[in-house]
């Protein structure tokens, strides 16, 4: 009796480990990584009555993205006139919300308007439109064209817009509203829908890996059975590209970008199981064990980078041919709070990696996840 007993625990433990997220456990906070926006120092200061910030934001609306695109390749993205104005909106429109500063709101409202009527980024090329180009890295080639990084890049700038959206939307007026969710449905059905539960379970980038769009938008929708579904698409994803020695499949290989790229999936992953449990969900066990072994890893990498690189990687790879004029064998400094974000949600303290320490900005919104982790501390 007392065996069957313990099998039928241990049964209903491993049930519960992997638990479904459903829709009644889900409440969604007021500002997307928070219930209430406050004042903080490690976003910054921007305000809009600065003409040069005000300026760089608003060159959003006339913004040829796909001929900025163009200047790149599979190697570099030349993302900065899209994603640098786009970060500055959120830092400033942060700004105002956490002053309740009601003329840098109506500023900040002013602008969400405009780009919306703007189309911004509409025309850029679509998820569908992807499968007629050649993939990234065509032949091995790092100059080769990355069409996916056009459509990327504009999907997560969107999301970014909808999270400034998010800290607006009690500000709104009805007309205000109306033109800024006809633009973002519109945006939605071309460049998060169409991608929303697709993944080629190669490797894990940027917000979520295409997760936190999914996300923000259940959240200006406020719709809970979206969001769950998201939850439990994205625990099976992680769960199948963070390996259990806590590697990931093709971030952690991608040669002298290694732990670059690793720290870069962490990052999104952390981020995102941050926002999972604001949101309600409990966290199975073995996406825990997996994202907080990744951390371990990230730190075996900073302390001894020819070891973390030693492990070999049995997939197929195109995307790690970077010659050692172009490494980055550092935490990527793009994610602004992975320190703080590792402790927070795995216990493991990022080793001290002095090129990340000096590349990071000290202040600022960390668009690969969209919010700044400091603020949570």
């Amino acid at each position: 009796m007392k065996k069957i007993l313990l099998v039928f625990l241990s049964f209903f433990v491993i049930l519960s480990s992997h638990a479904k997220v459903k829709s009644k456990d889900i409440n969604f906070p007021k500002h997307f990584y928070t219930n209430q926006i406050k004042t903080c120092s490690f976003v910054g200061s921007e305000s809009f009555k600065s003409e040069y910030t005000r300026n760089r934001i608003e060159s959003l609306v006339e913004l040829d993205w796909m001929s900025e695109w163009a200047k790149g390749n599979s190697r570099s993205v030349n993302h900065e006139n899209l994603t640098g104005p786009m970060t500055l909106f959120a830092v400033t429109t942060h700004v105002a919300v956490g002053n309740n500063d009601r003329n840098e709101i109506n500023l900040a409202k002013e602008i969400l308007v405009k780009m919306a009527k703007a189309d911004i980024l509409f025309d850029t090329i679509s998820r569908k439109e992807l499968k007629k180009k050649p993939r990234c890295w065509k032949d091995g080639n790092p100059e080769a064209p990355c069409w996916y990084h056009a459509y990327e890049f504009a999907r997560d700038a969107f999301t970014n817009y909808l999270i400034i959206a998010i800290y607006l939307k009690e500000q709104l007026t009805k007309e205000e509203f109306k033109s800024i969710d006809k633009y973002i449905n519109k945006m939605y059905k071309k460049f998060i829908k169409p991608d929303q539960f697709s993944v080629d379970d190669k490797g894990f980038y940027a917000m979520g890996n295409g997760g936190i769009p999914n996300l923000v938008y259940s959240n200006w929708t406020n719709d809970k059975k979206f969001a769950a579904k998201e939850l439990n698409f994205r625990f099976k994803n992680i769960e199948k590209v963070f390996y259990e020695d806590g590697y990931i499949n093709n971030n952690s290989f991608r040669g002298y970008r290694g732990l670059w790229y690793h720290s870069y999936g962490l990052n999104s992953a952390l981020g995102y199981l941050y926002l999972a449990k604001l949101l309600g969900a409990e966290i199975p066990e073995t996406v825990m064990k997996k994202v907080t072994k990744a951390a371990e890893v990230l730190n075996l990498g900073i302390i001894d980078y020819e070891k973390f690189s030693s492990r070999k990687y049995d997939g197929d790879q195109l995307n790690n041919n970077y010659k050692k004029k172009n490494a980055r064998m550092h935490t990527h400094q793009d994610a602004l709070a992975i320190d703080t974000l590792m402790e927070m949600i795995t216990g493991v303290k990022h080793e001290t990696d002095l090129i990340y320490l000096q590349k990071r900005s000290p202040k600022g919104i960390d668009d690969l996840i969209g919010f700044n982790a400091n603020c949570i501390k």
